[in-house]
């Protein structure tokens, strides 16, 4: 038995290899790296000062970047979440040290190879946050002094040997800590979130002083705050009172309020304490608005005075030359360009050589923070400064100028990617006048001939072009950048689909409020716009946005249009943005604002039908339940249909599901509440409930048996997969706690009748779900065996079909027949998501990314629940195979082969013009995109087809075939004459 299992699964996995030769690798697939919004950079040191940077981001990555062209020279990826949060990020001389999770992995890494030199862990509590700094004694930079939520450490840089430690008071409330050195030790302030601020003073040795509390209820977690470059006064940015919190760490008593507004000083959303200014003493410099800052110095009275207003400005930093203290700007300059200015603070002139003005488009938004490099030039004795800058702007993209020049980007916008959908490329003009060789109902036949022979010579132009390329050479000007992805100019051919539709535009939508429209097949960015005020809906704890696409590119001379749902960052009410996906023109109108809806959004759908433009319309429902039709023109549309539509609701806090009917005949839209279901049971809490309704194009009704018979597919277009999870509240004799479990629920959403349930005990998710024609696939943690297992369920009618040509959910078939099995996957899952063809004829795949970093390809047929135990001569005719808990894992259905991808957030597929193939997009941290073909490519021939071989054996047989005609003939007459 096992013998047979063993050679039908080698069999199987033959039959789905799809293992690449060398000059195949990157040939249809392409990947690119990125490292998310930057958090901390440091220009890289001596010996190859300003050739390199060095960078962490918010997405716990931190990266050496080459300045010459903005590629990743390494990068090291951690946990995304909080155990891989970094909290200081430090340099000096050729070593980086990362702090992360609150202090529990304090790392030291080789700032040119990014090998790590050492690690050392100092807690266990990673919900707070911790601070670092390099500690300076007689001239060295030896030493790194790390607080943590309880202690504070004193290590040596080159090994992390511990030095002395220090205990902290209040160390079970205080959330963060600000610390500085001072000439006789360190003074530490705590910060409890609407409570207090702790402030302890340490010695050089690690004796701490009496610590005292200081009553702060405005204070937050987020709140901006620094240490003054004296260490004598800690001073806050209250939003609630728009006024500067001042607390003098000698005399600890209370905190001393500066009226903003008194000052003259404007505040607003962005308003917050950027940095210390020890350049100018006792200075900080404040973000007033999102275009002006202002340099603020405490007086003798312990309150702040105006020092200079830096109007007009986006971003500023001061740094030091030659012993001068140059303050640089960085300003808006015209419509698509920015100004750098550098004064020198001592004669208040500008320095010329510093000073440049280079181009930036509109759609990055606005620079928000400045990272310069300056230097003397090389070969000037007069030691004239010269400038390498680095800023980030609003939509988290990096970019590197110098002389006047921007050199490079980075789109670090794309590893916060939300939504994608993938929109097919118009025809070309050749292949629109296909539908004029027709005519009209006006034209006579004699036009109707001179347009179907103008039409046939266009296409017998077109074919003499392409295979006077083929037989030349030509070879396509595309290239594939693994690296940052360049902006290019839309030409003619890139916006034109191909034979079979396989170059399509990937549009993505970003939690930066960017959209974006790449190419395909060389994965260029062909369009993008940016939306400040775009922010994603928060559900369930997660980030999202709706991406729709309300009329394709089958309608011309009508353009495609898509829209993107989100909430509006100004007035929390829903934001629409519609635009042509093809150019990313947006309408007119409403150029890079969207349009506010009203009011707050907590459904939204696509009509069916299209109105007279053949736009699909949007129903969105209210906070009030109230249904709306987006846009006006769909009205009629609505009021038209006989049907009625049919909502559903779910609150993840209370577990209860509500079913709601719309009639499209009311006069006023309403929503009817018809039906309510509580998933919430007894000793249990609801943590999520998020539901995936099957779409996917059945091509086949029933499956054959062994006996010749048919297995008819339980097809309910409304069914609606649920899963709650939760935690089992055991009794009191039980000191193991509580146990996570979940449960999965198959939901009519029409009547709320509960198709199939079921608990899994003692796991836990995330679950990843897959709702596919009449199946379910998802995937769990089994807490019981520590281990990852997949789930499948399979929905049958039985023999008979109660309906072959509509389903009704108020009459519905008899309860389905529910085939369940599970199986042990040895790898931890990212996401996962199946196959789509064009037709739905190709057999299942299903695409899992994996935290290895692989992509696989799995067959759907691995997971059939049917897999018999014992097979019997009818499962051997049907072709089922034997059960074997395992799921192999074969590295050759890794359709990324070496490139790996980690921290995937989603995966997304979609229908080529091909029957065999499925296009496959794959987002996180990196971006990935591939083709598989889960049938093999039965439609078309290989590549390597040897058109010259059987095109001259095909000619001889012709040849022949005349040859032997004549001989025979020959043959037969002169027997005749005999």
């Amino acid at each position: 038995m096992a013998v047979t299992g063993s050679i039908v699964f080698l069999a199987i996995f033959v039959g789905c290899s799809y293992a690449l030769f060398a000059d195949q690798a990157g040939l249809f697939d392409w990947k690119q790296d990125y490292v998310g919004k930057v958090k901390f950079l440091h220009w890289e040191q001596l010996p190859s000062a300003g050739k390199k940077v060095l960078l962490a981001s918010e997405k716990n990555v931190i990266a050496s970047v080459n300045a010459h062209d903005g590629s990743i020279v390494w990068r090291k990826i951690f946990e995304s979440d909080r155990r891989g949060r970094i909290d200081a990020f430090l340099h000096h001389g050729n070593a980086v040290v990362s702090v992360q999770a609150g202090g529990q992995f304090v790392r030291s890494w080789h700032a040119g190879s990014g090998s790590l030199n050492w690690e050392k862990s100092l807690t266990t509590d990673s919900a707070s946050w911790a601070s670092a700094f390099l500690l300076e004694r007689e001239g060295k930079r030896d030493r790194i002094i790390v607080t943590t939520s309880s202690t504070m450490h004193c290590l040596k840089l080159s090994d992390g040997l511990e030095e002395w430690r220090a205990e902290l008071p209040n160390s079970d409330t205080v959330n963060r800590w600000f610390v500085q050195g001072q000439s006789d030790g360190f003074v530490a302030v705590g910060v409890t979130a609407g409570q207090r601020v702790t402030v302890v003073s340490v010695g050089v040795e690690g004796k701490v002083k009496q610590p005292k509390n200081v009553p702060a209820p405005w204070i937050a977690l987020d709140t901006s705050c620094v240490i003054m470059e004296d260490s004598k006064h800690f001073v806050c940015y209250s939003a609630q009172t728009s006024s500067l919190q001042l607390l003098s760490l000698e005399a600890v008593s209370v905190f001393i309020p500066t009226d903003l507004k008194e000052l003259g000083v404007a505040t607003s959303n962005d308003s917050q304490i950027e940095a210390v200014v020890p350049e100018l003493g006792s200075t900080i410099m404040f973000r007033s608005l999102e275009n002006q800052l202002v340099l603020m110095s405490l007086t003798s009275q312990q309150a702040f005075s105006v020092h200079k207003v830096l109007d007009k400005t986006y971003t500023a930093q001061v740094t030091k030359h030659a012993e001068k203290s140059i303050l640089l700007t960085l300003a808006q300059a015209g419509p698509e360009s920015l100004k750098l200015t550098g004064v020198d603070f001592t004669a208040g002139t500008e320095i010329e050589d510093l000073s440049q003005t280079f181009p930036f488009a509109h759609y990055h938004g606005h620079p928000t923070k400045l990272y310069p490099f300056v230097f003397t030039k090389k070969k000037d004795s007069s030691n004239k400064p010269a400038c390498k800058l680095i800023f980030s702007s609003q939509d988290y993209s990096l970019h590197f100028v110098q002389k006047n020049k921007a050199q490079w980007r980075r789109e670090e916008s794309l590893s916060y990617i939300l939504t994608v959908q993938m929109v097919d490329l118009p025809v070309s003009e050749n292949q629109a006048k296909f539908e004029d060789e027709f005519g009209t109902k006006e034209e006579d036949i004699f036009a109707m001939f001179i347009k179907r022979l103008k039409a046939q010579f266009s296409q017998l132009k077109v074919f003499t072009m392409g295979l006077m390329d083929r037989v030349m050479g030509h070879t396509h000007h595309y290239t594939v950048s693994s690296d940052a992805i360049e902006e290019e100019e839309p030409e003619e051919e890139d916006l034109v689909r191909d034979d079979f539709n396989l170059h399509k535009i990937i549009v993505v939508a970003t939690a930066s409020g960017k959209i974006y429209g790449i190419r395909s097949h060389t994965g260029k960015i062909a369009w993008q716009q940016f939306v400040p005020d775009l922010v994603p809906f928060q559900r369930y704890g997660q980030l999202k946005l709706l991406l729709l696409v309300q009329r394709t590119t089958a309608h011309f001379p009508h353009a495609p249009q898509c829209t993107v749902l989100g909430v509006s960052k100004q007035t929390g009410n829903g934001l629409l943005i519609s635009f042509n996906p093809v150019t990313g023109a947006l309408l007119s109108g409403r150029q890079g604002q969207g349009h506010d809806l009203g009011f707050k959004v907590v459904q939204a759908e696509m009509l069916a039908e299209m109105d007279a433009e053949f736009l699909k319309g949007l129903i969105l429902i209210d906070d009030h339940n109230k249904p709306h039709i987006y846009p006006e023109s769909s009205q009629s549309v609505f009021k038209a249909l006989t049907m009625q539509l049919f909502f559903h609701l779910m609150n993840s806090e209370t577990g209860i599901m509500t079913g709601y009917r719309l009639t499209p005949s009311a006069s006023e839209l309403s929503l009817d509440e018809i039906w309510t279901l509580d998933l919430q049971k007894s000793q249990q809490t609801i943590t999520g409930v998020y539901g995936k309704r099957a779409i996917d194009l059945v091509h086949s009704q029933g499956r054959v048996l062994g006996d010749r018979s048919v297995l008819y597919k339980y097809l309910n277009p409304n069914l609606v997969a649920v899963v709650a999870e939760g935690e089992e509240i055991l009794s009191s004799s039980n000191n193991k706690g509580p146990s996570a479990f979940f449960s999965l629920y198959l939901i009519d959403g029409v009547t709320g009748h509960i198709v199939h349930h079921q608990t899994h005990k003692r796991s836990r998710g995330p679950v990843k779900v897959i709702h596919s024609e009449n199946w379910v696939v998802y995937t769990y943690f089994n807490e019981k065996y520590r281990r990852n297992e997949v789930g499948v369920l399979e929905l049958y009618e039985g023999r008979q079909q109660s309906n072959s040509t509509a389903f009704s959910s108020f009459s519905p078939p008899p309860p389905p027949l529910v085939m369940r099995q599970a199986y042990i996957f040895p790898e931890p899952i990212y996401a996962m998501a199946s196959t789509v063809t064009e037709k739905g004829i190709t057999s299942k795949n299903i695409i899992l990314a994996l935290k290895i970093g692989g992509v696989l390809s799995l067959p759907k047929a691995l997971l059939d629940p049917r897999r018999p135990v014992m097979p019997t001569q009818e499962t051997m005719e049907e072709g089922t195979i034997p059960y074997v808990p395992e799921i192999p894992l074969s590295t050759e259905a890794l359709v990324n082969y070496n490139r790996s991808i980690f921290n995937v957030d989603g995966v997304f597929t979609s229908p080529a013009g091909l029957e065999s193939t499925s296009l496959v997009f794959v987002h996180g941290i990196d971006i990935f995109y591939t083709r598989v073909m889960p049938s093999r490519m039965f439609d078309v021939l290989k590549e390597d087809f040897d058109y010259l071989f059987i095109g001259s054996v095909l000619g001889v047989m012709i040849l022949v075939s005349f040859i032997t005609q004549k001989l025979a003939a020959r043959k037969a007459l002169n027997r005749a004459w005999k």
